[in-house]
């Protein structure tokens, strides 16, 4: 009797175990060999789901990505009654601790883009491509939030970036330090909420 593959299931244990390997050695020293052999597939098995291992990480993080943009839109669903200000604090605090608990696949993240980087290639469009999940979810709650008064009239596009470039220092703090405030990294999500409200 012959063994029926669910090749999207094939592919999403692919990308984890992929994943998984990355962050535990970093995007130059994992092999197209070693993630066929965590897999448990020969490479030519492997073949049939991504032809290298760029594709692979870049098809990782993308799934990843829409994952996490699910989780983000779950928050905000499961808690329609909490204030936008709420809503807002409770999507930065989730992204804060993801990051707090994969240190190791931001450092693998950011070795891939300094990477693509050192060979010349447009990185910007791809890092918006991976973070869009998370900068429309919160483009989407200042907007709530000024169209229910809560806040001021804002740019929400413009306040958007600047809480990314918030997290973006906190995912080099956390690479960087042993000891990183996770209770310091909220304060200063926090602050730039507040100077959302209106006065």
């Amino acid at each position: 009797m012959s063994i029926i593959v669910d090749h999207a299931e094939r592919q999403k244990e692919i990308m984890r175990k992929a994943l998984h390997l990355f962050g535990q050695n970093g995007y130059p020293d994992v092999t197209y060999r070693q993630i066929a052999d965590a897999c448990g597939l020969s490479r030519t098995s492997l073949y049939k789901y991504f032809t290298n291992k760029r594709e692979i990480f870049d098809s990782a993080l993308q799934h990843l990505v829409l994952s996490l943009g699910e989780e983000f839109r779950a928050t905000v669903r499961s808690n329609p009654t909490l204030s936008v200000t709420d809503k807002l604090q409770m999507v930065l605090e989730q992204a804060i601790d993801l990051m707090l608990r994969k240190p190791d696949l931001l450092q693998t993240i950011l070795e891939y883009i300094l990477a693509l980087h050192r060979q010349s290639e447009p990185v910007a469009r791809k890092i918006r491509r991976h973070t869009v999940a998370f900068r429309r979810t919160l483009i989407n709650l200042i907007r709530e939030g000024v169209s229910k008064g809560e806040f001021a009239p804002v740019d929400a596009a413009l306040v958007s970036d600047h809480i990314h470039a918030l997290m973006e220092s906190a995912a080099i703090r956390i690479m960087l330090s042993d000891q990183v405030d996770r209770e310091q990294l909220v304060a200063h999500g926090n602050a730039v909420i507040r100077a959302l409200k209106k006065r």
